[in-house]
């Protein structure tokens, strides 16, 4: 135990540096000299007053004494800006010669009134004008062909739409034996270009003839029970219907809403077309308008429906307002 102790002892005395070896090592070595700064031969001017030659110490004390002692005064300033304001009110020969040259150029204009500056920057814009009208007109082009496309894709789907409603027409007519019609609304017809309204004649031949909507131009509409796209019009005094004879031709004569008395409209349009289901033995056909208002059904093509008259159909009233007034009357 003494001598592990010992040997701890030792181990702890020399971590601390005081054993013999490191006494003796510490004893017999040289003491370091202490660095001296060697002299330049160059001259330092630090901090010095270029006025007074005062030196200063440091950099902040030198501009705080410079600031203080050799400032400018006012009158050193004013006298200082009195040349520039000088050369501002009268200008020197080369400020002068400038001037006459470019009012010699602005003074030189061409047949235009155009300058030689002003012709020049015209000059350099035109190939970017020209091309840009270049683009432009090819814009135009392609704006141009997909408006044909998409009057055509609108052709179609109109004709497509026209199909529909006769195929729909002649299966309600096939499968029903007994069809049932709601009353929607009392109206007039409008015709687009001349702006009257229509009224059967006493051959009870259709024509558009009155500037404004009388008692003799009202009829009411119907629709079947569950088909909104299948109309029908009854003249209101008469009862009869508009539509077409066993010659073809356009009447208020019909009896009833049967085949020869039902058309198609777009409800929702503003003017609309009226399409006849039973026109052309069944083909379908459009209502045309002729120049002194009698109206006459035309065949349907693919590319005539810009022949077919335009309608308004102006609400006049609900029909259970009609009744309930006459009710109280």
């Amino acid at each position: 135990m003494a001598q592990d102790a010992s040997v701890s002892y030792r181990t702890d005395v020399g971590r601390r540096g005081m054993s013999w070896s490191g006494w003796l090592y510490n004893k017999f070595t040289k003491e370091p000299a202490l660095h001296l700064p060697s002299s330049s031969s160059e001259i330092s001017m630090g901090f010095i007053c270029p006025e007074c030659r005062v030196a200063q110490r440091s950099q902040l004390a030198l501009m705080e004494h410079y600031d203080t002692m050799h400032a400018p005064t006012k009158t050193s300033s004013q006298d200082t800006r009195q040349p520039s304001s000088r050369r501002d009110l009268v200008p020197s020969s080369h400020d002068r010669g400038t001037t006459a040259s470019s009012s010699e150029r602005h003074s030189h204009t061409d047949a235009d009134g155009l300058s030689v500056d002003q012709r020049a920057f015209l000059d350099a814009l035109a190939p970017q004008l020209l091309e840009m009208k270049q683009a432009s007109r090819a814009i135009g082009n392609a704006l141009d062909h997909h408006n044909a496309q998409l009057d055509r894709l609108d052709a179609k789907s109109d004709k497509a739409k026209d199909d529909m409603r006769l195929v729909t027409a002649k299966a309600i007519n096939l499968t029903h034996s007994s069809m049932t019609i709601d009353v929607q609304f009392r109206c007039a017809l409008q015709e687009q270009n001349s702006r009257r309204f229509m009224t059967p004649t006493s051959h009870g031949d259709p024509v558009f003839s009155l500037d404004t909507a009388s008692d003799t131009c009202i009829f009411r509409a119907f629709t079947l029970t569950g088909n909104g796209d299948i109309w029908g019009f009854q003249h209101e005094q008469s009862r009869r219907w508009l539509g077409l004879n066993m010659f073809g031709s356009v009447k208020v004569q019909g009896e009833a809403l049967r085949s020869y008395e039902q058309f198609a409209l777009d409800s929702g349009r503003e003017w609309t077309t009226l399409y006849s289901f039973a026109c052309a033995f069944g083909h379908g056909g459009w209502l045309c308008v002729r120049p002194d208002g009698s109206v006459y059904c035309t065949r349907r093509t693919a590319t005539n429906k810009d022949v077919a008259m335009l309608v308004k159909v102006v609400r006049i009233e609900p029909i259970a307002e009609r009744t309930r007034e006459r009710a109280n009357n």
